[in-house]
């Protein structure tokens, strides 16, 4: 597809929109032979604030539903199939390659709180779950299906103009059914009936109709949309809003002003809970329960035709799907690249480099010298006539000379003079490179390196008939000089060339220097090299973290490096550098991925200042414009590797889960993907079957596995991003029968008949053997000495394997089953103190139990991230052990709970100890980079109970009576320690219940304290 016209977008912010499409699958060919087509976007960066692509590959361009599944996939419903969409390719789901769905013509979707996908297609209804589609046969008296909802699997409702309860394959109408519904919607906790009689039904669903409210709104037959946000009722009939608040506690409703000035087309959610309306004039509008309508930031970008083409909207994020009934699927996301000066000639100009001196900042480009006034204002100072019509290549200003290197030759401006005076010695020559160096002015061209005194230019002869790119004189006085063939250095006057890549010849397309004498030199084909504080060359390429290995420039920004070239623009994180390994994140991606990015390949052609950057901003070069680079952070990228297919003979299979039966076939193929959205970045996957190697796989998003092994095989696939680590993926089981040659009994039968066979020539030879029996014995002997020995590493491999057992992997603590090896040892320790104090008065020691829980995990997991509260527990773990003794025992009791167990401690000491505990971890915050202490609540006890003898039951009850006690930490505040003493009256307690357990309080038998948490100052 073409380019949309330009005034279809406002002329402030947008330079080109680009869509690009691959071409259109036919209902004929996208069936099983094209069940995943790649496609291509146009994310050129034309505005201020985001990207704007448009989504090729769809069966079929009317998009009738969009929902977006909990593993992090858009499911497009369309006239002619089923997508299932993951930021890179459409996998198609249709007749063809699932019978299941019945139709190809898809209504509606809906995803239930349990994460089931419901389809309503042109026939029926259809369940997909954990790889499996479910057709339904429950007739719904023709009726089109409005809503499906469901809280449990077997608790399912389905919304018609009445109300339906699914049970397997049978619908039953409930007793709402007398009552005609026009409008339904569903909160996730309540689901609200617009009723032809003019009432909303406030009500709740378990396994019967609770109702809550019912308001009289009035009439609404022909309302086309309900929403309901809060405490706010939104109802879109006939181009006109209505608006209530509702009293769920009173039941009244108030009707709110209406917007008389405004028509509106279509209405919809967001996903923080906000509504958004398209106007009649394809405005995008933020609509709150109180003010005016306001423009959504996504309006002057947008194209409105869009918006009016029946448009279904999807908010995730920051991130907006757009589903068009005639133009597919349009996505918009914000970014931190923008093409500046969309208006201007500069715009569609091709740029070569940059000059910056003091507050000005100059492009050279086929359309002559640029000059930036501020970000969007660029102004010709030197025209292509004045230059002969070259194109201005490089540039340099200085000493009151203004120095322009062109395609075909160098020109000369003093004094600020407009006329540039053609310079003999380099007609017909490209100038890659202007540089003042410490002792000369040094020219830079295809056909050798120059330098100018002053008065004559004079050739270096090392450098002839060379295409001499990028020049830098270090802080030590090294003048390092790139070439399209190799790196040279000159050091007092003498020149050599730097070995680099074991003698391979190099293009040098860009030198850098950094603060601490690390010297970068970006290389066209062969990454990044860089020389190190110790005067080694280290090599870096797409194998040990770069997204690419093509660059033109490479320059700093902060603590960043970027790295620019045919491929893309990238940074690595200075800090990240190791000896062999960076960490790369991509900013613009032009490696195909987005095929439509051609005409804005960044960072045309190898020298200096092929990037640059002027007051914090990141400027780039490209074959259409200048693209600035702002800073801002990346978002972080969710969603984990799944399987979404498996292929037998070519035909999908479509009901599996983790487990798919292959029957005899020996050869399969996987699908699998990693859903990323609003993102530059390519998922890189890895995958091996059953424990052996794993196999590199690179962004192909499939595996194809051949003469498979009978019975069963895993085969796991793991994927990561920008070079950071692997992340558990997904896994399922294959299973291949076996041929009947293959069935135990027939092993069996074969190694009976092999061992009869061994049998008869041992008779027949034993005869001959027996003259050996000596030397036989003596090997015997030494095979007897080594299998004690394998036996002997064994028994130490084993007590390994137990060790692991028993340890919890992400803390390195005891895990629950190490319980029962050390508790009978404390039983006997406790008893034997007991009877040791019943015969003297000596201060008894006691068995401590301390129950910890730390405050607030859930939250911390939701706010900074799994990976944030894995650390968070590491850690905790780790203070905790420093508190404890050898002798004590700490275990990872589950989830975010510890168990510490302290055989033998005064009972005096314990208040104490409870305070060095808390204090072990009240700084660890600082550590995890957390705004706020990490603190936990604690349930603590003693035993024995007087002088009760400590047994299993006995130590099972102690457990629970501080499970108890963490139970009044947390309802106190959290953050403290309420420790239980209990009575020996409690060996014959029955009730261990939480009540239970109040009610032997409240007899006096279990005697609660709070313990202070930190050590007084």
């Amino acid at each position: 597809m073409k380019n949309r016209p330009f005034s279809l977008f406002n002329i402030t912010c947008l330079c080109s929109l680009i869509i690009v499409f691959l071409g259109l699958s036919s209902a004929a060919s996208w069936g099983e032979s094209y069940r995943v087509e790649k496609w291509s976007v146009a994310g050129v960066p034309t505005y201020d604030v985001g990207q704007y692509v448009s989504a090729k590959g769809l069966p079929q361009i009317s998009i009738k539903s969009i929902v977006k599944d909990n593993n992090g996939f858009v499911w497009l419903g369309t006239e002619n199939g089923l997508a299932r969409f993951d930021g890179r390719k459409f996998e198609f789901f249709n007749t063809i390659n699932t019978p299941e769905l019945g139709s190809n013509w898809i209504n509606a979707l809906f995803l239930d709180n349990t994460g089931r996908l419901w389809i309503v297609t042109g026939v029926g209804l259809v369940s997909f779950d954990d790889g499996k589609f479910e057709a339904f046969s429950a007739n719904f008296d023709d009726k089109p299906i409005k809503q499906v909802i469901a809280d449990a699997k077997n608790a399912v409702w389905v919304i018609t103009d009445s109300l339906w309860s699914l049970q397997g394959d049978r619908a039953k109408p409930y007793s709402y059914a007398d009552i005609t519904f026009t409008n339904s919607y569903y909160d996730s906790r309540n689901l609200w009936l617009l009723t032809t009689q003019g009432e909303l039904l406030q009500t709740s669903l378990t396994s019967s109709v609770q109702e809550k409210c019912r308001y009289p709104i009035g009439a609404f037959a022909n309302a086309e949309r309900l929403l309901v946000q809060k405490d706010t009722v939104y109802i879109l009939q006939k181009q006109k809003l209505h608006r209530f608040t509702l009293s769920s506690e009173s039941c009244l409703f108030k009707t709110m002003p209406a917007f008389a000035e405004i028509k509106f087309k279509s209405l919809f959610s967001t996903q923080n809970g906000g509504v958004v309306a398209v106007s009649d004039k394809g405005q995008l509008l933020d609509i709150s329960s109180e003010a005016e309508p306001t423009f959504n930031s996504l309006t002057p970008f947008v194209d409105n035709n869009l918006l009016l083409d029946n448009s279904v909207l999807l908010n995730d994020e920051e991130t907006w799907f757009l589903g068009t009934k005639a133009n597919g699927l349009v996505i918009y996301w914000k970014t931190n690249v923008r093409r500046v000066a969309p208006t201007q000639n500069i715009s569609s100009a091709r740029i070569w480099s940059f000059f910056a001196r003091e507050d000005r900042l100059y492009t050279a480009t086929n359309k002559g010298v640029f000059e930036s006034k501020s970000e969007d204002d660029w102004s010709l100072i030197v025209p292509p006539s004045a230059v002969e019509g070259n194109d201005a290549y490089s540039i340099f200003e200085g000493n009151g000379e203004f120095w322009v290197g062109t395609r075909r030759g160098l020109f000369r401006s003093k004094n600020g003079a407009s006329q540039f005076e053609a310079i003999p010695e380099f007609t017909g020559l490209q100038i890659n490179t202007l540089y003042q160096g410490e002792d000369a002015f040094y020219v830079a061209t295809t056909k050798g390196l120059f330098q100018f005194d002053g008065v004559d230019f004079k050739s270096v002869p090392l450098f002839e008939k060379q295409s001499v790119r990028s020049i830098l004189t270090a802080k030590d006085g090294v003048l390092w000089v790139g070439t399209e063939s190799g790196l040279f250095s000159q050091t007092d006057g003498k020149w050599r060339e730097v070995e680099l890549l074991n003698g391979t010849s190099v293009f040098a397309s860009s030198l850098l220097e950094l603060n601490d004498g690390r010297l970068f030199v970006g290389t066209y084909g062969q990454g990044l090299l860089m020389l190190d504080e110790s005067k080694q060359w280290r090599s870096f390429n797409i194998k040990n973290g770069l997204p690419f290995q093509n660059f033109f420039s490479v320059t700093t920004r902060g603590n960043k490096l970027w790295l620019s070239g045919a491929s893309g623009v990238a940074y690595v994180e200075i800090d990240d550098i190791t000896d062999s390994h960076v960490k790369s994140t991509v900013v613009l991606r032009d490696d195909g991925t987005f095929s439509a990015r051609a005409d804005l390949r960044c960072c045309n052609g190898a020298g200096n200042l092929r990037s640059i950057v002027f007051k914090d901003t990141l400027y780039l070069p490209t074959l259409n414009g200048v693209v600035a680079v702002q800073k801002s952070e990346n978002h972080e990228l969710a969603a984990r590797t799944i399987i979404t297919g498996v292929y037998v003979d070519g035909k999908r299979e479509n009901n599996y889960s983790n487990r798919i039966n292959l029957n005899t076939k020996r050869n399969a193929e996987i699908i699998f993907s990693r859903p990323i959205f609003s993102a530059e970045s390519v998922p890189e996957y890895r995958y091996r079957l059953d424990d052996s190697d794993w196999i590199y796989s690179g962004s192909r998003e499939e595996a194809f596995l051949a003469k498979l092994s009978a019975g069963e095989t895993v085969f796991e696939v793991q994927s990561r991003i920008d070079g950071e680590g692997w992340l558990p993926g997904d896994a399922i089981v294959l299973y291949v029968t076996p041929h009947w040659w293959e069935s135990n009994w027939a092993k069996l039968v074969g190694v009976l008949a092999l061992l009869a066979v061994f049998y008869i020539i041992y008779r027949l030879r034993i005869a001959s053997y027996r003259q050996r029996n000596e030397i036989l014995e003596a090997r015997v002997n030494e095979r007897t000495a080594a299998f004690e020995r394998v036996n002997s590493e064994l028994q130490q491999k084993n007590k390994a394997l137990e060790e692991a057992a028993i340890t919890d992997p992400l803390t390195g603590l005891y895990n629950r089953r190490a319980v029962k090896n050390f508790a009978p040892k404390i039983f006997e320790a406790v008893n034997a103190k007991t009877e040791q104090q019943d015969a003297s008065d000596g201060v008894e020691e006691v068995c401590a139990i301390f129950l910890i829980d730390l405050d607030n995990f859930k939250q911390l997991n939701d706010t900074y991230g799994h990976d944030k509260g894995d650390s968070a527990l590491h850690h905790v773990g780790q203070a905790l052990r420093t508190v404890s003794r050898n002798t004590d025992r700490l275990i990872r009791w589950g989830g975010e709970e510890f168990l510490l167990v302290v055989p033998s401690i005064n009972p005096n000491d314990i208040g104490e100890f409870n305070k060095r505990l808390h204090n072990a971890i009240a700084t660890l915050h600082h550590v995890l980079e957390l705004p706020k202490p990490i603190t936990m609540s604690i349930g603590a006890t003693k035993l024995p109970w007087d002088d009760c003898m400590l047994d299993s039951k006995v130590w099972e009850h102690a457990i629970l009576i501080a499970d108890w006690a963490l139970y009044q930490a947390k309802n106190n505040g959290r953050n403290t320690t309420i420790f239980i003493n209990a009575f020996k009256e409690m060996a014959a307690w029955t009730d261990w219940s939480v009540n239970g357990l109040s009610n032997a309080a409240n007899k006096g038998l279990l005697l609660s304290t709070s313990l202070k948490n930190k050590s007084d100052d």
